[in-house]
């Protein structure tokens, strides 16, 4: 029988988005052997990843007050026990942020000295390939983020603290039942003012007192930090405390499939059914997509706060669909909008891919006006349609750039 493991770390970074430092440890082992890595370590029981990467950060580094800036997707890997038992472990990586480079390594646990590293250093210094891919991460979001630029936000950082460390305690009691973070919160391309938080939850009936209030807490949250969030139910109970229709299921669907590369747990335990995607019809997804954004345009809404609403469901829609489109080929692919529009650069058609430039670009401005957002909006209608042609495998050419005008 293999053990399993589960753990939690994270990349720390300073908030200058211009010349970001990177934190990392360097640890003698108790056989004498050097490495360079993150702080990082095992889950405590009834521990969700967040707050282990959050406690394992404190203790090993001395560093409080970190901030929650994204997650970076879980690591897996076997290995041989200390006693010769086959052993399995995931590590769920988080990008935190700080104000200071106080930092104190934990002299206890082998940690004889805490570094501050530019992107280029921190990469040479770590001494496992497999973090790297994780630093690569980090460094990518930090990257699209200086681009703006678009400091990390400090209200999400604590609405996502507040919700993990309240629905926490109430799930506790519920054996099989968790609630993760999707959508841009977790990726890392959240945008105030704009962007909305997406909390999924599974294995709890949509009208249990647990939900409902888990669904409060949600909402008291977002009024109190001022940022958009909903819960949503999903996982073997139908119905939701928040139903979006079509687009919902979708995002749901997609959400719990990616469970560990851009969904991740922040309370109770993880869904056990993440290992076999729903069966979807693609062609029928983008149709339905299409009509939600095609019924939306053509509603009348005269206040400013509604037609901003419109646009930013309609530009939802276009995301979605680009997103499933580049799912059905690639399951593990990454999902920021410049990675979905690279993902696609050799559509037969462009419609798609330069909207999602364009909409990328807008929402990394300052200066987001809704008559650009409406500008953008009416133009999913076209692009949708022509994915739905385009839905066969394209050619590929060895070319590879940054199609929304930057590397990827």
């Amino acid at each position: 029988m293999i053990r399993r493991y589960a753990s939690a770390g994270a990349v720390v970074t300073t908030n200058d988005l211009g010349a970001p430092s990177i934190l990392l440890l360097d640890q003698v082992r108790g056989n004498g052997e050097r490495q360079t890595v993150a702080p990082k370590g095992r889950l405590e029981p009834s521990e969700a990843p967040l707050q282990a990467a959050v406690r394992e950060v404190a203790e090993e580094a001395g560093l409080t007050g970190t901030q929650y800036g994204a997650y970076l997707g879980q690591e897996k890997y076997v290995f041989t026990d200390n006693d010769g038992s086959p052993a399995a472990k995931t590590v769920d990586w988080f990008l935190f942020t700080t104000a200071t480079t106080a930092a104190t390594p934990a002299r206890d646990e082998g940690f004889v000295e805490a570094r501050w590293l530019d992107a280029s250093a921190a990469r040479r210094a770590a001494t496992h390939v497999e973090f790297q891919r994780i630093l690569d991460r980090a460094l990518a979001i930090i990257a699209w983020r200086s681009a703006g630029p678009l400091p990390f936000s400090r209200s999400l950082s604590q609405l996502i603290t507040e919700v993990a460390t309240d629905v926490q305690a109430v799930v506790a009691g519920h054996p099989g039942a968790g609630v993760g973070l999707c959508g841009s919160a977790a990726r890392g391309d959240f945008v105030d003012g704009w962007s909305d938080v997406d909390f999924v939850a599974w294995n709890l009936p949509a009208s249990s007192r647990t939900a409902v209030k888990i669904n409060k807490m949600v909402a008291e949250a977002s009024e109190l930090h001022g940022i958009r969030a909903s819960l949503h139910l999903s996982g073997g109970h139908p119905g939701t405390v928040r139903s979006l229709g079509a687009l919902h299921d979708m995002t749901m669907r997609v959400a719990l499939d990616r469970v560990g590369l851009d969904t991740v747990v922040i309370a109770g335990a993880g869904p056990t059914h993440t290992t076999t995607p729903a069966a979807t019809n693609l062609a029928e997804d983008i149709a339905a997509l299409h009509d939600i954004a095609v019924s939306g345009l053509s509603a009348r809404h005269d206040s400013s706060f509604e037609r901003e609403d419109l646009a930013r469901q309609v530009l939802g829609v276009l995301s979605c669909a680009a997103r499933l489109i580049v799912i059905q080929r690639q399951p593990q692919a990454a999902l920021q909008l410049p990675e979905v529009a690279e993902a696609l650069r050799h559509w037969p058609g462009k419609q798609l891919t330069n909207l999602l430039c364009d909409y990328d670009a807008f929402r990394r401005t300052g200066t987001r006006t809704l008559n650009q957002a409406e500008q953008l909006a009416v133009r999913v209608p076209a692009a949708l349609i022509e994915a739905a042609d385009d839905r066969h495998e394209p050619a590929r050419s060895a070319e590879h750039t940054g199609i929304c005008g930057g590397p990827t």
